[in-house]
């Protein structure tokens, strides 16, 4: 008879496989040569029940181990606090050489660490962990056991106070840390981006000649805006992308402070109080001399005047400046301020979007902004798109 199940993907066969038994599935391995080596790519699993159901939830991971996953990713968020965490047994992997796991990604559970597995998270290329509990000791096994990570994310673990990456994960390209009041430290050499969201009590670079990336998100960032930008200026001079969350207003950068002397792209999210001056966003215009990109985001905390004072606007130029967008663009004099000094002081600007979110005012809103927009353009060709 001729074998027909042989002429299936892996696919097709890991879809037939998940609606049976693990006693059923390791059975078909009988059935035809090609049962024998189906690869799941994926397990994911998206669980209820906590540690009392841990018994079923490790023969998942052993099960996924013999058909040769390379990426499991469990979220335990939707259990009832009631449940105990589960905690994901790193034992029963597969050592080095006879594992495929690639990619692990964890939510609300526990992470079994001990210096005795450390050949079972060798081959992880990206770790995922959020609201998975991790102190000291388990940051230095993964810094030294997971050797060739490419990317570690941590959200919510309740990190040290103090986090440290010097040198161990050479692979590693992109670190991502959502947590509080902590002090971060890189020695990285081929780290490419950087994001931390929360609040930073210090971050510190040293020997990160390829990091180009870096979002630092926090909304206390105001108190302290100068000594975070002075820093990443500073020990980034490479840095060519920046995103940053600002409340109220920039604070003026003193001009000794160091440029963003390669930065290519400015991403702000700006959360005004009322009146908030937003023509201080030049402070860091002004810092980064060749920038092309700038995107900015205004939140509606604060509510500002309608209308103002015409000021004298400085006449410092922005030369490589080519794409303004600006996002959440109000009836309010300091957003309107800020765009048509945008238009005067950009000499190279080749287009600007601003997309007006009053919805109730929408269409009049937009008719009244292109119209005193298209007025400031004056001999400029930059092509005024407002949505």
């Amino acid at each position: 008879m001729e074998d027909r199940i042989s002429e299936l993907s892996d696919d097709i066969l890991s879809v037939i496989l998940s609606f049976l038994t693990m006693r059923d599935a390791v059975k078909t391995r009988l059935l035809s040569h090609r049962w024998r080596g189906p690869k799941i790519g994926t397990l994911k699993v998206r669980f209820g029940l906590g540690d009392d159901y841990a018994f079923h939830v490790d023969r998942w991971v052993s099960f996924s181990s013999a058909m040769q996953v390379e990426k499991i990713a469990f979220d335990f968020s939707c259990s009832p606090k009631s449940c105990g965490s589960y905690n994901f047994p790193c034992h029963i992997l597969p050592t080095d050489k006879a594992s495929h796991l690639k990619h692990l990604c964890l939510v609300s559970c526990t992470l079994r660490l001990s210096p005795k597995f450390t050949s079972q998270l060798n081959p992880l290329r990206t770790l995922d962990l959020d609201g998975v509990p991790l102190d000291q000791s388990g940051l230095d096994i993964i810094t030294s056991a997971c050797l060739k990570l490419t990317l570690l994310r941590m959200v919510g673990c309740g990190l040290p106070k103090i986090v440290c990456i010097h040198g161990q994960l050479l692979c590693l390209k992109t670190l991502i840390i959502h947590d509080s009041l902590i002090s971060v430290e890189l020695k990285s050499i081929n780290l490419e981006i950087f994001e931390f969201f929360g609040l930073p009590q210090k971050l510190t670079f040293v020997d990160v000649p390829h990091l180009k990336k870096a979002l630092v998100w926090s909304l206390f960032i105001y108190r302290r805006t100068s000594p975070v930008c002075n820093v990443l200026a500073k020990d980034l001079p490479q840095l060519q992308f920046l995103s940053l969350i600002v409340k109220d207003e920039v604070m003026p950068l003193p001009a000794t402070s160091p440029k963003f002397i390669s930065l290519k792209q400015l991403d702000l999210l700006i959360w005004p109080f009322i009146d908030s001056d937003l023509l201080t966003v030049t402070y860091l215009l002004n810092a980064s001399p060749l920038l092309e990109i700038l995107q900015l985001k205004i939140g509606h905390e604060g509510e500002g005047r309608s209308n103002g004072e015409r000021r004298e606007y400085s006449r410092h130029t922005h030369s490589h400046l080519k794409e303004v967008k600006m996002e959440g663009f109000r009836d309010k004099w300091n957003a309107m301020e800020l765009a048509i000094y945008l238009l005067r002081n950009t000499i190279a600007l080749e287009r600007m979007v601003v997309v007006v979110s009053d919805s109730t005012l929408r269409m009049d809103l937009r008719q009244r902004v292109n119209n005193l927009l298209q007025k400031e353009k004056g001999n400029s060709t930059a092509e005024l798109i407002i949505l």
